[in-house]
């Protein structure tokens, strides 16, 4: 399953943590969809200090970019069931929440979401495997033996992160130098990492089952979000 080399977008050393990714991922060959769909449960947090509010969640992926939206019901405190939805579609990002999915509490727009969604959208490549390739809209680095940085570049929004592979061709983890963090009413630069690992076959794609997403805070980690896939499946 070789990739082919373009040196525009992939050097040699990328490629072939490329071709290992896609072969563990997509044993049984190369597949070509229009994009991915899962469903998860888990939970997440505003603060440090915070509960922990369990959520219920979809999530439908493009195929070929960063494109996404997360559609989660989440139990915020003793408020009643809130519809939060996170995007990046067609080159821009959006946060929403609605308490009952109707009155609105929480909205954020504009270029820093822009970014924070695209990185977001670029860290979740795992659960689109086939778009680890050498090719628009994407370029690829390999920085270290088992490290791979996908950078995405679309003209207006630009994002990075360096996916961890292991020696099987598993991404079990992406860190972000920078993201936009939003504190109080500003945004903040942040380090950023994800992991994910209990991989899973479903259909003919093998994707990480469980995931967890943090900031890299001056008094050490804080983890915000944690999920486990309950159903996964590709569309054409």
């Amino acid at each position: 399953m070789q990739t082919q080399l373009d040196p525009s977008v992939a050097d040699g050393d990328a490629v072939a943590i490329l071709d290992r990714v896609r072969s563990y991922a997509m044993p049984d060959g190369p597949v070509e969809t229009a994009g991915t769909w899962l469903r998860q449960r888990g939970e997440m947090r505003m603060d440090v200090d915070g509960p922990w509010m369990p959520f219920t969640a979809e999530q439908w992926f493009e195929g070929s970019g960063v494109d996404f939206r997360w559609r989660a019901w989440v139990r915020m405190g003793g408020l009643l069931p809130t519809l939060v939805v996170d995007s990046f579609e067609r080159g821009r990002g959006g946060l929403t929440a609605r308490v009952l999915g109707l009155v609105p509490v929480a909205s954020s727009r504009g270029p820093e979401t822009d970014r924070g969604e695209a990185l977001r959208g670029l860290a979740e490549l795992p659960w689109r495997p086939f778009a680890f390739r050498a090719g628009p809209p994407f370029t690829w680095k390999a920085t270290a033996t088992n490290t791979l940085r996908a950078t995405f570049d679309d003209g207006e929004t630009r994002a990075s992160v360096d996916f961890q592979v292991d020696a099987d061709g598993r991404a079990v983890g992406a860190v972000a130098s920078s993201r936009p963090r939003l504190v109080g009413k500003s945004f903040v630069d942040t380090p950023w990492f994800a992991t994910v690992s209990e991989y899973r076959t479903f259909g003919r794609l093998r994707v990480p089952s469980q995931a967890e997403a943090a900031w890299q805070l001056p008094r050490g980690p804080f983890t915000y979000w944690r999920g486990q896939v309950t159903d996964f499946k590709t569309f054409p």
